[in-house]
C-alpha cells in the first residue's frame, strides 16, 4: 500500500479524532480500530459528554442551541446520509470518537470549513512547497483556513482566511498556474466528537516560484507563524488533521491533470517519496 492510500485509510479511521488530546477536552474513552464503526457492537462504550462553555452560551452567534429540537437549519454531511442516535443527535459518519456532545465546535453534526492550499515548485531543489501556518492552539503546521460564515461560498471563505491569517491579498495570487477544488469531505480533527465534527473543502492554487517569493506575508488571527514547507515524508506526518493526506492528493491531481506544469525531476522526486495513487 503506498503512502497516499495509507493516509487515506488512517483518515477513514479518523485516528486523530480518537487519539489526539485537544487542550480543553477531557480524556476520551478508548475506541479500538475494530470498534470504530457504529454498526459494530461495543456495549461497554461510555463516552464522556463534553460541551465547552462557549458553545453553551446563548450569546455565541456561531453556536447551535443545546436543544437540538430548536435547530432550524438542515444537518447534512459531504459523506452522505447522517444516522441519528436514539436521543436524536447526529452520529459522526466515521464512527465513535470517545467523546459525545459538541466539544468546542458550534454546530451539531458537520461544521464546514474551507482551506487554502497554495503550492509552488522550488526549481533548485525540485521540491514541492506549500504555504503553511503554525496553529496557535496545537503548534502544528496547517493550511490557512477557517469556518464558512453564513452566506459565504467557499472561495470567499478561503480568501477571507488568507487575509486574516497571512495578510494575503488575493490580487497577489492573480493568474495562478492552476486552481482547483481538490477535496470535499470529513476532516480528521482533534476537535471532533460523536455528535459534532469538522468537514472541509480544500482549494489548491499552484503558483510560480517567482510569485511565491514576492508574496508579502504576516501571521495573524489563529496563526502563530507562517512558512513555505517542503513536502517531505516528515512534513506530511506532522501536518494538522487530515492536511497530510489532502496535500498529497492535491499534488497527485496536479501531476495527473497538468504534468506540463511540473518539472520532470520534481515528478520523479514526488514518486520517490510518495508513490502514485
Amino acid at each position: 500500500m503506498n503512502t497516499i492510500d495509507q493516509l487515506y485509510s488512517n483518515y477513514k479511521l479518523h485516528v486523530k479524532s480518537r487519539t489526539r488530546k485537544h487542550a480543553s477536552y477531557p480524556e476520551r474513552f478508548v475506541v479500538p480500530d475494530d470498534k470504530v464503526k457504529w454498526d459494530i457492537a461495543f456495549p461497554e462504550y461510555a463516552p464522556i459528554a463534553f460541551n465547552a462553555p462557549v458553545v453553551l452560551d446563548p450569546a455565541t452567534p456561531w453556536a447551535d442551541p443545546q436543544d437540538i429540537a430548536k435547530i432550524t437549519h438542515p444537518i447534512f454531511s459531504f459523506e452522505g446520509g447522517i444516522k441519528l442516535a436514539a436521543n436524536g443527535l447526529p452520529l459522526n459518519p466515521m464512527g465513535r470518537t470517545g467523546i459525545c456532545g459538541r466539544g468546542v465546535v458550534g454546530k451539531w453534526g458537520a461544521n464546514f470549513a474551507a482551506d487554502g492550499i497554495i503550492t509552488t515548485e522550488n526549481p533548485s531543489t525540485h521540491q514541492f512547497q506549500v504555504l503553511t501556518i503554525t496553529r496557535k492552539d496545537t503548534g502544528e503546521i496547517a493550511f490557512p483556513g477557517g469556518m464558512v460564515d453564513p452566506g459565504e461560498d467557499i472561495f470567499e471563505t478561503r480568501n477571507r482566511e488568507l487575509m486574516e491569517e497571512l495578510s494575503l491579498n488575493m490580487a497577489d495570487l492573480a493568474d495562478p498556474l492552476y486552481e482547483e477544488i481538490v477535496f470535499k469531505g470529513y476532516a480528521d480533527d482533534p476537535r471532533n466528537t460523536d455528535n459534532a465534527w469538522m468537514e472541509t473543502t480544500a482549494i489548491h492554487t499552484h503558483i510560480t516560484y517567482k510569485k511565491a517569493l514576492s508574496l508579502k506575508l504576516e501571521a495573524g488571527d489563529d496563526a502563530a507563524g507562517h512558512q513555505w514547507t517542503d513536502i517531505t515524508q516528515d512534513a506530511v506526518d506532522q501536518f494538522y488533521g487530515t492536511h497530510g493526506y489532502v496535500i498529497l492528493k492535491a499534488l497527485n491531481q496536479l501531476i495527473e491533470s497538468n504534468p506540463h506544469l511540473v518539472d520532470t525531476k520534481t515528478i520523479e522526486l514526488y514518486q520517490h517519496f510518495f508513490g502514485r495513487c
